[in-house]
């Protein structure tokens, strides 16, 4: 972001009259949704940040977009892990072939 992007990203922050601390907690689960997609992975993380803070502060992106989006990610990365564990056990369980 250039110095005139940050400055108005300062000031929609500091005009902001509703809870900071909510804002700042959408932000970062935004930004770490961001950072799962391709044109985001290359950026530094403080880029994909005030990106995300950007986006909730403009309402780009509503609370319940971004609870929606973590929620189904987060079953999404669990039923995988609950899928690599059970095929380690089957692995685990086969007879060693020589």
């Amino acid at each position: 972001m250039s110095v005139k992007n940050d400055q108005e990203l300062a000031a929609k922050l500091t005009d902001f009259d509703g809870d900071r601390y909510d804002i700042v907690v959408l932000a970062s689960m935004y930004a770490k949704e961001l950072k799962k997609k391709p044109e985001f992975k290359s950026k530094p993380t403080a880029a994909v940040i005030k990106e995300a803070l950007d986006a909730v502060l403009t309402k780009r992106v509503t609370k319940e977009d971004i609870l929606n989006l973590s929620t189904s990610n987060y079953a999404a990365e669990q039923k995988a892990a609950e899928e690599a564990r059970l095929e380690a056990e089957r692995k685990a369980k086969e007879p060693m072939k020589l």
